[in-house]
């Protein structure tokens, strides 16, 4: 503390402040029920679970490590020779890596919520090109079609269902809760992963793999709805703010979200329809009512 504060006052104060946050912390833990029951009792950590959970399955069921895990067997039935399969994995692991930096810069810009909004409808149409692609003759026309909607699938994944559950997770749920929700929300990511890993073979055999990768382009269209109508944004909101969005209930969501839909739709159209009132309270604050709360409270993101 005295290495960061100005003087040795300053430094004690500080950790004093520290001492007693920790201390009334411990004192509220005491107080709680079991966490697990708190976590999906209590309406606002529900809801922030339901959304955290959502993500982390998402990022399975988008269908990128069914690629990565046999990306070159896939290439290989798509009528590529074994070198060539190999060849095309390396390319794909690559672009996986590169295409994750534009994240680094978009995801506290446009959001979490804009993010997943543009990558699994992306998403889905990549895997249905691939899926397709499979129904064509074989020849360098079918290999390049699935390679094609491989990559492009890669570049969308990358940047929004790649690293935005991560970060989402580890926003929604409050302090004295983050460490059991995002274990469990780490968890369902890796229990799908296992559940993707054993059964893609399975599902190649009995659906060929049209059918297959149509499941996974059909998953992303899914996931698309759910973080439409029922995805609260959790970009530039404080803990208190979270609290706000996490508390308003999955029907009140899916209403507001789809009187957004004619809103946007006349946005696209070059028209400057009026916005719907605000769904949150935080965010129907006036601009004066800011000032006096001390700062200007930042928009909940795309649709709010």
């Amino acid at each position: 503390m005295c290495r960061l504060r100005n003087t040795k006052l300053q430094a004690a104060r500080d950790l004093y402040l520290a001492y007693e946050l920790l201390e009334t912390e411990k004192e509220v833990i005491q107080n709680r029920r079991n966490p697990i029951i708190e976590l999906f009792s209590v309406p606002r950590n529900r809801l922030a679970a339901q959304s955290a959970f959502f993500v982390m399955l998402m990022q399975q069921a988008c269908g990128v490590n069914v690629i990565a895990y046999y990306s070159s067997q896939i290439f290989v039935d798509a009528g590529a020779t074994q070198v060539g399969a190999l060849a095309a994995s390396l390319g794909w692991g690559t672009l996986n890596w590169l295409a994750a930096a534009p994240a680094l810069f978009t995801i506290d810009r446009l959001g979490r919520r804009v993010l997943l909004l543009i990558g699994y409808p992306a998403m889905s149409l990549s895997l249905f090109i691939s899926a397709f692609s499979f129904l064509a003759p074989e020849g360098t026309g079918r290999i390049a079609g699935v390679a094609l909607g491989v990559y492009l699938h890669c570049l969308f994944y990358s940047p929004t269902a790649g690293p935005v559950p991560f970060t989402y997770s580890a926003e929604a749920f409050p302090l004295y809760i983050r460490e059991l929700g995002m274990s469990l929300a780490v968890a369902t990511t890796w229990f799908f992963n296992g559940v993707l890993s054993l059964t893609w073979p399975a599902m190649q055999r009995n659906l060929t793999s049209t059918g297959a990768f149509a499941f996974y382009a059909a998953c992303n269209l899914i996931g698309l709805v759910f973080a439409w109508f029922l995805l609260p944004e959790t970009k530039s909101l404080t803990l208190e703010q979270l609290d706000f969005v996490f508390s308003v209930s999955n029907h009140d969501h899916a209403v507001y979200q789809s009187r957004m839909i004619p809103y946007w739709v006349s946005r696209a159209l070059g028209r400057q329809p009026e916005r719907p009132e605000p769904l949150y309270a935080h965010e129907r604050m006036t601009e004066e009512e800011r000032r006096n709360a001390g700062g200007t409270l930042m928009p909940a993101g795309m649709g709010h």
